[in-house]
Order: structure tokens, then C-alpha cells, then sequence
């Protein structure tokens, strides 16, 4: 089938952008049968597809025709699929043009749309890895992994060689933001070879393998991949491909001092493209010549040029493809002392920074190797080709004594053989060398490399029998001082850190663990009493390093493991780094409990994942009693896992994980659409009761979440809440309460959970918009017999009040603290001694049976006499 596209004038394709189904009227006098309908919506997707990854602009237009066709078809037994179809094409297009939060709830739509339990077809697993490809943006590396695995999973079973290549190459992405190139570069070239042959393919590859070269710092072998990536835009006709390489090469020209050349080929991409306003990819090239022009010292240009790169977009939302464009703002501006324009650059800087380096050392990260080596070759390259150099010598070596026995007697001959032999020999030993330095040195600074540590640690243990401490050293800010530095400087500091190290300690190993890690060999068996000379380093560093005239301050965080495998030790050691990174510490030994087991948690998660589909995952509700009424008005849901294979699973053993995976999202917004679901069966019970779930704190500044959460809500017909912590609210006020006042703007009642038993803070209590106060239970437990715990609920109760909030006590476990909690004015009582949490049908039976009952607990003269305060009088509230 052709791709051809309906004729429409200009104001058809405005009508097709503002509603499809005036597109389709306007169009009616083109569309004579519905065989030719479904061929113009089968040409228009075709169009899309084709013009994707060239011009997403384009593509969108086509999507657009091909769903205000789509709109017009009513007798369609394909619609879900074709639905599906173009809300795939939609998100992939949102995506590639710099707009994943719009994208998201489109490719989840579209999910939805093959129901829930899919069939392994490839639009299924295109779906799948547009999520990941939108996870991956937004730095949900967790959830990108989980998708792109599904996903190929799905590819391998149905022969898609050619979808293959794409995920390898988007797993390919992950190690490269891990900082493991060498990984990395593996997997873009098994991706080009999956499926050889394809422009595109081979172009977005080429584009990866430059990217990946240039952090290994080898320019020439990086600018050829980049060249050979821009040659194949040029063949596929894309201006804006062709500007988004060129955009690379110039990049890459400025960070090894390329200058004029970095100006000319930005010059160029400017040419190729259409610098206007809705050009989204224009703004980067406004950033790199805004490097451009600082490196030449011409502030207010390049003052003038990053502005454009920031234009319309929000400092607090930017992805990685900012980060160096931040710190180029940050420079700038702080060069020219404007401070207040500086800071939100640095903020911005420093989180993508931060983010960077949690991916690094991430345990999903460290899992890829495990969970897709799907070529045990590529997964010990170097090692290989060591070996095959020994074995090529052995051979020779072989083939030489064969050759002696059969000419003997040939004296002249056997001469000859023997100079063959020995040329071959010292080949073979020079190509050995070869690999050796290259596999076992460093390329930037050489310093001994991470496999040069693991061989050492082996070897250590070897001729020992104890294990070997290895201190993991993270050099702080680093992606900061290598913009600031450059390549080779950063380098040079490196090494003169080694050099130090090496001075005050006397070590034996310092070596390169990574771009922003060094590594210490000490052979001792204990890393706790490594510890002191951890110290030590740190000391040493107290004073700048001093690079060309230029003094650089420098700090490290030390990680330490002990171990007797290379592999081992260095994993371990780096996320020891980040361990004690956590802790706000200088150093820390690997905590292996703090850590966990990466395999069970990636199986743990996945299992928790397919109890929400499955029926093992429930949500529980436990009554709240209104106490001046004293009816039950409302109810909190808690969630309740029974796993087939391990039995009952507290919301403790796999929440907190949920949340650090990244996998707590998609439970939550589970959660509330069962909430939703739940209540509608309630109201059609007979029974008007407001529900609440819970929120996690990493949550609640996500506008993507925030979003989506309340397109769940709003389908709902009762009452809804949502519980958030008033310690999660705090850690991202701005956007925190950006979310919050939506949500309450929409009508869900919002309750600030486990009041007091963190540090609580009035100033943002009375900022957040909030309508109930939960009291924590440690405050209500002993009130009956504590007179400090009754002087702090109703204290709190009349704070409460006294900020037009209705208060909540949890944990009532007795008849006397409920009696005392209405004296004191509490408006809600929420416990055992009132009712556990239940399931929906034992709710309801629950509700009717208290249909007619007023629950009024028995108020003693000695309960008045505890509270030490006059009756309280209308301050609870319906």
C-alpha cells in the first residue's frame, strides 16, 4: 500500500488539529465507501510511522487525520486496536519531540485499550517500550527497565529481530547513563548487528556509539560515528536529525577546544533547520553556542544565546538533556555576578546531577548485566580477546613444531620456518601487550582500570588465603569540574589526586574505578580496620589541589568492602560510596542488610506488580467513627498482600522497596482506582462513606502523578481523601503544594498523616491545603493513663480547630481513651476498639449493622477529671 495522504486545504488541517470530527465532515466530500476510508486511515498510519523518527512534527498531523477518520468509523470491530495504534504513534512522537509528561498517560491509554492481560503482539511490546523510552526520560530507570524487559521478552518470542535491535539499544542508554561505557558500546553494535542493514537503526547507533566514545574521551573515534550518523540522516531527508548530530559533533568539538570548528558546525545546523519558536530541538543548539561563546569569554552573547534555551521552560522540570546547559547558565551568569539568575541553574545542576549519579549506582542498574546479557561474548569482550591472543601464540607455537618434524632435512627451509616462528611470536606478544595496556590501564589518566583492581584483589586473595579490602573513593561534583575543566584536565586532576593518595599513604593500587571514581587496593582482611586510613585520605584532601597554577578544592566519599573476588569488591565498594552518601557520612563499610538482594527485590517488585492483576492484592477497610454524630461517616483503606507462595505480606516488607524501585506509582494509582471502584459498590449499597488512601511521600511533588491521580478520582461519585505526610510535603515544598491545591482544588479532601512523629513544622502545617489532622497513635496509646499525652492531644485538637481542620485520632484501643478523645473535642476516633480493618463485603455488613446505632461512649466522672479542662463545646464538626 502507498502512503498518500488526502488532499485538504489549510483550513482542513486546522479543523484537524482542533476536532477530529469536524476533520471528518470537512473531509466527507473525499470519502465516497468505506473501503476507502479504511485505506486513507491505513495510509495515514503508515505516514506516521514512516515520518516518525525524521520529522515527529509531521507525524502528529497524520495521527491526527488517521483518528479523525477513526472517529468517523462506528461499526469498527478493530477500534480498540486501532485506538491502541495511534495513541502509541501519538506518545512515541511526544517523546522524540521533548515532551514525555504529555506522552505518558497516552501510551497508558493505549495499553489499557488490549485489556488486561495482552496478547504477546507487537504492538504490545511497542507500547511497552514507548513507556520505557518515556520512563527513561523522566528518570524513572526502574519502571524503563521493567518495560523494556517485557518487551523484549515479547520480541524474542514473536522474531522481531528489528524491535530487538531497539531495545538493545535503549538498554544500551542505560548502562551509558550508568557510566559504563564499555557496556554500553557492547550493546549499541550486537544492536546493529540483530538487525543489519536499516538506516535508521544503524543511525541511532552510530549517534549512540559517538556519545559513548566521547566519554570515553577518544574524540576521533567518536566524531567518525557522529559523521557517519550524520550521512545517514542526510540520505533519510531529516533537517532536524541532521541539526541534532551536528548539535552532537559541536558539542563534542567544544569539549576538547575545537572552538572554530564547534562555531562552524553550529552554523550549519542553524542553516539546515527552521529556527523558529516551535522548534523544540533549536533551543540546544542555542545552548551549545552559548558554550561556544562563554569558552571565548564573550559573557553577554552567550548571556543572550542560553537564555533562548531556557525559553518557556521550567527550571524545576528540565531532564538530563539540560544538565550541562546549566552549568553553562550557572558559569555565566556567575561570571557576570548575577547571583539570583545563577542559583536556580546551580539547584537544577545539582539535582540532575544527583539524579545521574543515583542511576549509576542503582540497583536495577547493576542488575542489566544479569538480567540481558543475552551474549555471554559481549559480556566479557576484553577478557576474550586476551585469551584469544594466548591461544593464536599456542597455536603458532603448534603449528611451528609441526612444520620443524616435516622438514627436517631441509635445513634451508627449516630456517625459514624458524624466522617465521619468531616474528609471529614477537607479533603475537606485541598484540598481547597491546590488549594487555588496553584492558588493564586506564585510557584518560594511566592509572591502573577496574579490571586491573579485580585481577589484583584475585590475586591478593590467591596468595594469601584473606580477603582484600578495596576503598571506593567518589570524587564529589566531579561532573562539575570536568565541564569546568574539560577532558583532559579533569584527567590531569585525577591523577594528581593519585598522586597524593599514593604520598600520604603509601598505597600499593590507586586505580580509575569510573569517570568520577577512584579505587585504593589495601591488603588487609578487615575494612573496619580499614577504616583510620579511609580517614586519612579524606585529610589529605583538606588542602586544594593545585593544576596548572590553578588551586582546585577538591572532597571524596569512601566506600569499603573486603572480599576475595574483584568483581565483588567493586560493586560493592561503589555502593558503599553511595551508602554513605545516604547517611550524610564520609565513609561507610558495605551494608549488605541496607542493600538488600537485588535479584529477590526485582522478583519481589514484579510479583507485587502482578498481585494488583491477579486478585492477591486487596484493600482492607477500617472504619472511622465520627464522634460528635457518632456514626461511621468514613473509612481508611490499607492494602493486603497474600502471596500464592509466601502467605501474608505486611505493607512494611515491600512499600518502602516499591518506593526506592520506582514501582510505587503504579501501585498507588492501583490503589485509588480500586478505591474509586469500592466506593461505587458502597454507594450502591446504601451507604455515603468518604474513603482515604494513602499517598507515598515520594509522590507527592509528581505532577505526571498528580495528574493522572486525579483523573482516577474524578471518575468516582463519592467522597474521596487522600493521607499524605506532612514530612513528604516538606522535602519539595513548591511542588508539593502546587499538588496539593489541585487536588484540593478538585474537591478531594486532603489529611495530614502521622502527625507528630516526625518534625513537624507550623509554618508549612498552615501553608499546606489541608482538611483533617491525624494524630499519631504514640500520642493516643497511653492518654488514659498519661497526663502529658492528654495535655498534647487536646493541644493539638485545638490547633487543629484553631487552622479549620477537623482532627483524626488513630490507634483508640480502649473505651475510656474514645470517651476521653470526645471530652477533648476530637472530631474522628479511628482503632481496635471500634474495628479492624476488613474487607468491602464485611464492611458493608459492618455499616448496616451500625446503620441505627449512635456509638456514644460512657463519659465518667473520672474521665472528666483527667482531661483537667472544661467540657469542650461545638468544635466537632460534621
Amino acid at each position: 500500500m502507498s502512503i498518500w495522504r488526502i488532499p485538504a486545504s489549510a483550513l482542513t488541517a486546522l479543523l484537524l488539529l482542533a476536532s477530529p470530527a469536524a476533520a471528518v465532515q470537512a473531509l466527507e466530500p473525499d470519502i465516497e465507501t468505506a473501503s476507502v476510508e479504511l485505506i486513507t486511515f491505513d495510509s495515514e498510519i503508515a505516514a506516521a510511522r514512516a515520518n516518525m523518527m525524521a520529522n515527529p512534527n509531521l507525524a502528529l498531523a497524520h495521527i491526527a487525520t488517521a483518528e479523525a477518520l477513526l472517529a468517523a468509523r462506528q461499526d469498527s470491530s478493530e477500534a480498540n486496536l486501532d485506538f491502541a495504534t495511534i495513541g502509541w504513534l501519538k506518545s512515541e512522537a511526544l517523546t522524540r519531540l521533548g515532551r514525555p509528561v504529555e506522552a505518558r498517560p497516552i501510551a497508558q491509554q493505549a495499553l489499557e485499550r488490549l485489556g488486561p492481560n495482552p496478547a504477546p503482539t507487537k504492538l504490545f511490546a511497542d507500547i511497552l517500550v514507548s513507556l520505557g523510552r518515556i520512563d527513561k526520560v523522566t528518570s524513572e530507570y526502574g519502571r524503563a527497565f521493567e518495560n523494556y524487559q517485557r518487551a523484549y521478552e515479547v520480541y524474542r518470542a514473536i522474531g522481531e529481530t528489528r524491535s530487538e535491535s531497539i531495545v538493545l539499544q535503549s538498554i544500551g542508554s542505560i548502562y551509558n547513563d550508568a557510566h559504563r561505557y564499555r557496556r554500553a558500546e557492547s550493546y549499541y553494535v550486537d544492536a546493529m548487528n540483530r538487525h543489519p542493514g536499516d538506516p535508521a537503526l544503524d543511525l541511532a547507533a552510530n549517534n549512540n556509539l559517538g556519545n559513548t566514545y566521547r566519554e570515553l574521551g577518544q574524540y576521533q573515534v567518536s566524531l567518525e560515528h557522529f559523521q557517519r550518523a550524520r550521512q545517514l540522516a542526510q540520505d533519510m531527508g531529516s533537517p532536524t536529525l541532521q541539526a541534532r548530530i551536528l548539535n552532537n559533533i559541536a558539542s563534542l568539538q567544544v569539549a576538547f577546544g575545537e572552538l572554530d570548528a564547534a562555531s562552524g558546525t553550529i552554523d550549519e545546523a542553524f542553516a539546515i533547520i527552521d529556527n523558529s519558536a516551535s522548534n523544540e530541538w533549536s533551543r540546544f543548539l542555542w545552548g551549545t553556542r552559548a558554550q561556544i561563546s562563554y569558552e571565548r569569554g564573550d559573557l553577554q552573547r552567550a548571556r543572550g544565546e542560553i537564555a533562548h534555551t531556557f525559553d518557556g521552560v521550567s527550571l524545576g522540570d528540565t531532564t538530563q538533556s539540560f544538565t550541562e546547559f546549566h552549568a553553562t547558565a550557572a558559569d555565566i551568569y556567575q561570571a557576570l555576578t548575577l547571583w539570583n539568575e545563577a542559583v536556580p541553574h546551580l539547584r537544577a545542576f545539582k539535582r540532575l546531577d544527583d539524579e545521574a549519579r543515583e542511576v549509576a549506582a542503582s540497583a536495577n542498574t547493576s542488575l542489566l548485566a544479569a538480567q540481558f546479557d543475552y551474549a555471554e561474548q559481549n559480556m566479557r569482550i576484553e577478557q576474550l580477546r586476551l585469551e584469544g591472543s594466548q591461544q593464536d601464540l599456542q597455536l603458532a607455537n603448534s603449528h611451528a613444531r609441526q612444520r620443524l618434524i616435516g622438514v627436517s632435512a631441509m635445513l634451508v627451509l627449516a630456517l625459514v620456518v624458524l624466522l617465521l616462528i619468531y616474528v609471529r611470536h614477537r607479533t603475537s606478544r606485541e598484540r598481547q601487550l597491546v590488549l594487555e595496556k588496553a584492558l588493564y590501564e586506564d585510557i584518560e589518566t594511566g592509572l591502573p582500570s577496574r579490571p586491573a583492581v579485580e585481577r589484583a584483589i584475585a590475586g591478593q586473595a590467591l596468595k594469601t588465603g584473606h580477603p582484600v579490602t578495596l576503598i571506593a573513593l567518589g570524587i564529589e561534583r566531579f561532573k562539575h569540574l570536568k565541564i569546568a575543566l574539560g577532558f583532559a584536565r579533569s584527567a590531569q586532576l585525577k591523577l594528581a589526586m593519585a598522586e597524593r593518595i599514593r604520598a600520604h599513604l603509601g598505597a600499593e593500587m590507586v586505580a580509575a574505578l569510573g569517570p568520577d571514581m577512584l579505587g585504593v587496593v589495601i591488603a588487609v582482611p578487615d575494612a573496619e580496620a580499614v577504616l583510620p586510613a579511609a580517614e586519612q585520605i579524606r585529610l589529605c584532601f583538606n588542602s586544594p589541589v593545585t593544576l596548572d597554577g590553578v588551586d582546585i578544592d577538591v572532597a571524596v566519599t569512601a566506600g569499603l568492602y573486603a572480599g576475595t573476588v574483584g568483581e565483588e569488591c567493586v560493586k560493592n565498594a561503589i555502593i558503599a560510596v553511595d551508602q554513605a552518601r545516604e547517611t550524610s557520612s564520609t565513609s561507610a563499610i558495605f551494608d549488605a542488610v541496607r542493600f538488600g538482594d537485588p535479584d529477590q527485590n526485582l522478583t519481589l517488585m514484579s510479583r507485587m506488580i502482578a498481585a494488583t492483576r491477579n486478585g492477591d492484592m486487596a484493600m482492607q477497610y477500617q472504619p472511622k467513627l465520627h464522634l460528635a454524630s457518632g456514626r461511621y461517616h468514613a473509612a481508611e483503606a490499607l492494602c493486603r498482600w497474600t502471596d500464592s507462595d509466601h502467605g501474608p505480606r505486611t505493607p512494611d516488607s515491600f512499600i518502602p522497596l516499591a518506593e526506592e524501585t520506582g514501582h510505587i506509582r503504579e501501585f498507588t494509582l492501583w490503589s485509588i482506582e480500586q478505591v474509586v471502584r469500592d466506593q461505587e459498590i458502597l454507594r450502591k449499597a446504601g451507604h455515603n462513606v468518604s474513603l482515604a488512601v494513602n499517598i507515598s511521600g515520594s509522590l507527592i511533588s509528581d505532577p505526571d502523578f498528580a495528574t493522572l491521580a486525579l483523573r482516577i478520582a474524578s471518575r468516582g461519585a463519592g467522597r474521596i481523601s487522600f493521607e499524605v505526610t506532612e514530612t513528604a510535603a516538606m522535602q519539595n515544598p513548591e511542588r508539593a503544594l502546587e499538588n496539593l491545591e489541585k487536588w484540593a482544588a478538585a474537591g478531594i479532601k486532603l489529611a495530614i498523616d502521622d502527625y507528630g512523629s516526625g518534625l513537624s513544622s507550623l509554618a508549612y502545617l498552615k501553608t499546606l491545603p489541608s482538611h483533617e489532622l491525624k494524630l499519631d497513635r504514640a500520642f493516643v496509646t497511653d492518654m488514659a493513663s498519661s497526663q502529658r499525652d492528654r495535655m498534647l492531644v487536646k493541644s493539638t485538637s485545638d490547633l487543629a480547630h484553631g487552622l479549620g481542620l477537623e482532627m483524626t485520632a488513630e490507634g483508640v484501643e480502649t473505651h475510656e481513651s474514645l470517651a476521653l478523645l470526645k471530652l477533648m473535642g476530637c472530631d474522628w476516633a479511628q482503632g481496635y476498639v471500634l474495628a479492624k480493618a476488613m474487607p468491602l463485603p464485611a464492611l458493608i455488613d459492618f455499616l448496616d449493622a451500625n446503620a441505627d446505632t449512635v456509638v456514644s461512649p460512657e463519659i465518667t466522672e473520672e474521665a472528666w477529671r483527667q482531661t483537667g479542662f472544661p467540657p469542650a463545646t461545638g468544635s466537632t464538626r460534621g
